[in-house]
């Protein structure tokens, strides 16, 4: 596999550093999930209210896959002896622990480059490593806000919109493993190991940086609109007579504007100079829009499917994540898998949204106990039983 090989320390908590070591481990590294006996990561007694609960905890699940747990004390001088053992032998150590509780347990950059030169230390944030707001902690929820993504969301005078549950944290983590990818490589040619970082706020503006560039280039706010006049209307949602959602998505639309006249038999719309072309059309956008929500009201979405079959014209059903579930082309592409769980037998998740011809990810389905390799990784680092008995007694180790 692609990172077959590759030793990982996790010192993560919640969703962004944990499930961007889940990817590496799903490429083939070893990770090693580093906790606190005290509990560990909070997301082991974490359920998100939101979401409908079963009585196993799937977001734990999604995001520490495949890792092994070693349960000890860093604020300890004997367990930071450990830390520091394991990670002399480590290729990448990653965190979004803040910077001045991990200068406070000697588990910053600044110490652990000591201990091991070649270590790709990757840090995650919420909002960067400099400015005033460098050592406040965050929820993408926070962020979604913060970004500017939130108030770009939605119909102008509507409620803001809510983010989905884990939805920056899984934006930052793919940043955050795109940067230790180049690290590795850029260790390959000078053996050296170097700091990376990706913040939660820099990866929800990355990802909202069409509009903020919009911003930057012009001056002006960019608005919030009302659906009715959004300006382009084969860009646009729209309700068929049962009231479900669909999306016209035609970023060419003279280019589709023939095929979705006659798919619909609107061919008297085609020529008609009030909506011919792209700027006739986002000119008269309400007046056309209100005819195609009057005519999709007549219409099923499988109607509507059936008739732009086999014509360019570019379209999607809004999917429930429920019907996403049953997709058949995310099932073709393994963005969801069935495997044999551990605990849990036949068990369906979210695979991996890259393709390698090479080495291609693998979901290692099943989550450690707290501490449940505890034995193991220290025997591995040279301690005796006596060691690892003594280190219990100390409540250094669970």
């Amino acid at each position: 596999m692609i990172l077959q090989g590759i030793k990982v320390v996790e010192m993560g908590q919640f969703i962004f550093v944990p499930y961007a070591a889940v990817h590496l481990a799903d490429l083939g590294a070893e990770v090693i999930k580093l906790e606190n006996p005290a509990g560990g990561d909070p997301q082991r007694n974490t359920r998100h209210a939101h979401l409908p609960q079963g009585d196993f905890n799937f977001m734990f699940e999604q995001n520490n896959r495949g890792k092994r747990s070693l349960a000890i004390n860093v604020n300890t001088d004997a367990g930071r002896e450990v830390a520091h053992r394991l990670i002399a032998q480590t290729d990448v150590f990653i965190t979004n622990f803040q910077i001045p509780t991990l200068q406070r347990m000697k588990m910053d950059y600044e110490t652990l480059s000591q201990v091991n030169p070649r270590l790709i230390y990757a840090l995650g944030t919420g909002y960067g490593m400099k400015g005033p707001d460098r050592d406040l902690g965050a929820f993408d929820y926070g962020i979604f806000a913060r970004s500017g993504m939130m108030a770009s969301f939605g119909e102008e005078g509507t409620p803001l919109v809510q983010c989905q549950p884990g939805m920056g944290d899984h934006i930052a983590a793919m940043n955050i493993c795109c940067a230790i990818g180049m690290a590795l490589y850029h260790r390959s040619q000078t053996g050296k190991g170097q700091l990376v970082h990706a913040s939660l706020l820099g990866s929800m503006l990355d990802a909202g940086s069409v509009s903020l560039q919009s911003a930057l280039a012009t001056g002006q706010e960019v608005t919030r609109k009302r659906r009715a006049k959004s300006g382009n209307p084969l860009c646009n949602s729209y309700s068929d007579k049962n009231g479900e959602w669909f999306q016209l998505s035609s970023k060419q639309p003279d280019r589709n504007w023939h095929d979705f006249c006659d798919a619909l038999g609107l061919q008297d719309l085609e020529n008609n100079p009030r909506f011919h072309s792209t700027a006739a059309r986002d000119q008269n956008c309400e007046e056309l829009i209100g005819i195609l929500d009057r005519k999709f009201a007549t219409m099923s979405v499988d109607q509507i499917a059936g008739a732009f079959k086999g014509k360019n014209v570019h379209w999607s059903r809004a999917y429930t994540y429920g019907l996403v579930a049953k997709d058949q082309q995310v099932w073709e592409n393994d963005y969801i898998v069935e495997a044999t769980h551990p605990t849990q037998g036949k068990y369906k998740a979210f695979g991996a949204p890259w393709h390698f011809s090479a080495g291609q990810p693998k979901p290692r389905l099943g989550i450690p106990e707290l501490g449940e390799q505890n034995e193991e990784i220290l025997l591995s680092l040279g301690y005796t039983w006596d060691d690892i008995i003594k280190l219990k007694e100390q409540d250094v180790l669970l």
